[in-house]
């Protein structure tokens, strides 16, 4: 099972925690926030944001003696209410930008494992094609440049159709049932390694932003006014104090390097947001950024995964179909069709993931993979001993025998008129 962690820093997190400890109050609360992935805020920083609350209804008509006294004194002692709010805001943003970063790394490890899987594939099929079709490597040439072009739904049940009628041979079914499987893995590799690649620009950029200006506001139950001021003050003043816990010479470039990485991006609903471009993100040696690498090392505390919103969540045809994606056995046009969506939820990321985990796809040899496409693409024959007559399989079995084995190919309703959508 592959893991891919992010780029390794020789900063720790107790090195980390020193800086923070060593600024005022109001600056921890601020860098624990932006730093909420990793981090969880301490009581006294709850309490703090807490005492900060500017609600109307909550500061109006106070004034000295009678019952405004008692109701200022019970604002001053904080009442529950006050701090489970700002407690469940926490929790509410944390879940949520720890969910993101899990998806992440749970969306790059199984791509990973995804890919090296389906390249055992692709090199058994262009094995057989080689040993059993005598293909030669022109021709593997020639169904590579033509596998964008190739109609694979309509022309399997085309063959499949040939076959039951007994209208081409053995060694030409072979070969073309085994070209199109070829050129369907081929295509199924140029989409999983794009996705691969956008996942790994997502994530450190999402790494390195932090909670935008609104959030923060609404965490910690004041104005936006305030929350800039206090953002720059105390990415400012942790990379002091970080340089002064590392006994480090700081100079103006890299300060403002280090601060203008604590400032930005941040997380869509804010001011400022860049959204992920085609660049990868740099993760250079400045303080705040090597800061954030010191934390994510250590593994995320695990979420429990929202149930899926999709029509059909959590159903046994939902599952179904995510075990078959996972063992490569999903149809061409139904996987393009689900993987938006599947790949937003984290729930079904996670049964994918269990499946590829479980079904023992990963680490397979070739020669148990080279078997397996060797069976799936057989020739299908039909029983012809008068003996056996009885023993034979109807002509609808035989159809639906011959359908099960192209299913990882067409899909369970790929070319049907009126198919419902996923």
């Amino acid at each position: 099972m592959t893991t891919t962690a992010p780029p390794q820093t020789a900063l720790t997190r107790a090195q980390v925690e020193t800086a923070i400890a060593a600024l005022q109050p109001v600056q921890r609360v601020m860098v624990r926030l932006l730093l909420l992935p990793y981090l969880d805020p301490t009581p006294e920083d709850i309490a703090f944001m807490a005492r900060e609350r500017s609600e109307p209804n909550m500061r109006a008509g106070l004034k000295q003696g009678g019952r405004s006294q008692i109701a200022h004194d019970k604002i001053s002692g904080l009442p529950k209410d006050w701090i489970v709010a700002v407690e469940n805001k926490v929790r509410q943003f944390q879940t949520q930008v720890r969910g993101q970063l899990i998806r992440l790394n749970l969306l790059a490890d199984f791509l990973t494992d995804y890919l090296a899987g389906l390249q055992l594939e692709i090199t058994a099929t262009e094995q057989l094609l080689t040993s059993e079709c005598a293909v030669g490597p022109e021709s593997l040439e020639d169904l590579h440049a033509q596998a964008k072009l190739s109609p694979l739904s309509y022309a399997l049940k085309k063959l499949a159709a040939r076959a039951d009628k007994g209208e081409i041979e053995e060694a030409d079914y072979l070969r073309e049932r085994l070209s199109l499987e070829y050129q369907a893995r081929l295509r199924q590799r140029d989409r999983f390694k794009k996705r691969l690649n956008l996942v790994l620009l997502e994530r450190p950029a999402s790494m390195l932003s932090s909670l935008s200006d609104e959030f923060l506001a609404e965490i910690w139950c004041i104005s936006v006014g305030p929350i800039t001021n206090r953002r720059v003050k105390a990415v400012q003043a942790y990379v002091n104090a970080l340089a002064s816990t590392l006994k480090s010479g700081l100079d103006a470039a890299s300060f403002a390097a280090a601060v203008n990485a604590g400032l930005g991006p941040r997380l869509a609903g804010g001011s400022k947001n860049e959204g992920i471009g085609s660049k990868a993100v740099d993760l250079s040696g400045d303080l705040w950024t090597q800061s954030i690498l010191a934390l994510a090392a250590d593994q995320i505390p695990p979420i429990t995964p929202k149930p899926c919103e999709h029509p059909v969540g959590g159903t046994k045809s939902l599952t179904a179909k995510l075990r078959s994606l996972a063992i490569y056995e999903l149809g061409e046009d139904e996987e393009v069709k689900m993987w938006p969506l599947t790949v937003l939820c984290l729930n079904c990321l996670t049964v994918v993931r269990s499946a590829q985990h479980e079904s023992g796809i990963v680490g397979r040899a070739l020669d148990e993979v080279v078997a397996r496409v060797k069976t799936r693409s057989a020739f299908p024959r039909k029983e012809a001993a008068p003996a056996a007559q009885e023993a034979a399989p109807s002509p609808e079995a035989e159809a639906l025998d011959l359908e099960e084995r192209l299913r990882p190919f067409i899909g369970d309703d790929a070319g049907q008129v009126g198919a419902k959508s996923w």
